[in-house]
C-alpha cells in the first residue's frame, strides 16, 4: 500500500503542481499585462487580473485555494520592482487515496509562484494587421536589422527582394523564389499579432481618450516664406510649397492633410478623426513626437481605427518621423523610387502596405533596446 501510495498519489499531486504551476505562471503574466497597459506599481488593476487568470484556469480563490499577489514584491530578487508581480497560490486538501493511510488523511498541500515583469524590449516595429489584404514586397528592399516585421496578411509576396531584419514573421502564405535574398532573420510563420496599441501607454489612452474636435479652422499655406503653425483642430491642412514649423502640441485633423514642401515639428502629436483624412506625408518631412514624459509620449499620428483612408509617404526630399503612426485600418502607400528611410526609431502600424516596386524602405530599429511597445515576461 506504501508503494502503492508514493506511485498513485504522489504522481497524482505532481500532475496537480503542474497544472497549478501553469495557473501561476498564467496569473501572474496577466499581472503584468495589466501593468503594461496602465503604469507602474498599480496593486489593485494587477491583484484583480491575476485572479482572474487564476480563476480562468481552475484556482478560484475558496476556502482550500488561496491566490496572493504582490505588487512590488515584497521579497525576493524583484522586491520593490514596481513593474514585478508575485504571484502565490496555495491548495490544501489534494486528495489522498492509498498514501492516507500513512498520515495524509486530510490530503496534501501545494503551493507554487511566479513573477512576472514588465519590459520594454519588444522589438517590433511595423505591423501589418489586415487577414485578408496581400503585400507585395516584390523587387523591394527592406532594411530593419534591429527590428522585427510582422505580417497578418493572407499572403506575402517576397519575390527577388532583399530583406534585412531582425525577424520577419507571417500569418498565412509567403511566396519567394530563387532571387529573394535574407540577409538577417528567415521569415518564420507565426501566429496572427494583435494589434499592439494597449501595450503602448500613450496609445492606449488615445484610443479611450480622443482629443475634442472643436473650434476647428482651416490651414492652407502657399507662401514660399516660413510660417509656423499652432495646435488646434483643423478641417483642412495642406502646405503647397512653403517651409511650415508646427509647434509642439496636439492637432485634430477633421479633414485632409497634405505636404508637398517642407514640413518640420518637435513635440508633435496628430490626431486624425473618423472622418479626417487621407494623410500625406510628402516632399520634405521631419516630425518627432513628444519626448517620454506624459499621456502622447511616443504618439507621433494616430488616426482612428474606423477611418480607413490612406497614409501616404513620397519621401521625394527627405523622410524623418520619430514615434508611433498608428493607422490600423490603413493601407500606407509607400510611393516614389527614391530611397525612404525613416530616421528615427519609428513604430509602423497599419492594416497593409503598397510599397512601390525598386523602392528601398529603411527602419531604425529601438535605441538602447527601449521599446515603445511594451510586453510582459515570466521572469521567475
Amino acid at each position: 500500500m506504501g508503494f502503492s501510495g508514493l506511485a498513485v498519489d504522489v504522481g497524482s499531486w505532481e500532475y496537480e503542481q503542474r497544472q497549478q504551476q501553469n495557473a501561476t505562471d498564467a496569473a501572474a503574466l496577466g499581472g503584468a499585462q495589466q501593468l503594461g497597459y496602465t503604469s507602474c506599481p498599480n496593486s489593485t488593476t494587477a491583484t484583480a487580473a491575476a485572479q482572474t487568470d487564476a480563476t480562468a484556469n481552475g484556482f478560484t480563490p475558496n476556502s482550500n485555494v488561496s491566490v496572493t499577489v504582490q505588487n512590488p514584491p515584497n521579497t525576493g530578487p524583484f522586491a520593490g520592482d514596481a513593474c514585478a508581480v508575485y504571484v502565490k497560490i496555495t491548495t490544501t486538501g489534494l486528495p489522498a487515496h492509498f498514501s492516507r493511510f500513512f498520515g495524509f488523511a486530510q490530503g496534501a498541500a501545494e503551493s507554487t509562484e511566479a513573477i512576472a515583469t514588465v519590459t520594454s524590449d519588444n522589438p517590433g516595429c511595423m505591423y501589418l494587421l489586415n487577414q485578408s489584404d496581400e503585400v507585395n514586397l516584390s523587387g523591394d528592399v527592406l532594411l530593419a536589422p534591429n527590428c522585427a516585421v510582422y505580417a497578418n496578411s493572407s499572403e506575402v509576396e517576397t519575390l527577388a527582394s532583399v530583406i534585412d531584419v531582425k525577424s520577419f514573421g507571417y500569418a498565412h502564405q509567403l511566396e519567394t523564389n530563387l532571387l529573394s535574398i535574407f540577409l538577417g532573420a528567415q521569415p518564420k510563420q507565426m501566429l496572427p499579432v494583435a494589434d499592439p496599441c494597449p501595450e503602448i501607454t500613450s496609445c492606449a489612452y488615445l484610443a479611450a481618450n480622443p482629443p475634442p474636435a472643436s473650434n476647428c479652422t482651416s490651414f492652407v499655406n502657399t507662401s514660399i516664406l516660413p510660417v509656423s503653425v499652432g495646435p488646434g483642430c483643423y478641417t483642412d491642412f495642406e502646405n503647397a510649397v512653403g517651409i511650415v514649423n508646427m509647434q509642439p502640441g496636439v492637432y485634430v485633423f477633421e479633414g485632409p492633410v497634405n505636404n508637398t514642401g517642407v514640413l518640420t515639428g518637435d513635440g508633435i502629436t496628430m490626431y486624425v478623426t473618423q472622418t479626417g483624412g487621407p494623410v500625406g506625408l510628402n516632399g520634405s518631412v521631419a516630425l518627432l513626437a513628444p519626448p517620454t514624459t506624459g499621456n502622447y509620449a511616443g504618439v507621433l499620428l494616430y488616426q482612428s481605427p474606423a477611418n480607413s483612408k490612406p497614409v501616404a509617404f513620397n519621401a521625394s526630399a527627405s523622410l524623418s518621423l520619430a514615434g508611433l503612426v498608428y493607422a490600423p485600418s490603413s493601407t500606407a502607400e509607400i510611393l516614389g523610387q527614391a530611397n525612404i528611410t525613416f530616421g528615427k526609431y519609428v513604430v509602423l502600424v497599419f492594416a497593409n502596405e503598397e510599397l512601390l516596386v525598386n523602392a528601398t524602405l529603411s527602419l531604425p530599429g529601438p535605441s538602447n533596446g527601449q521599446s515603445l511597445i511594451k510586453r510582459a515576461v515570466l521572469a521567475q
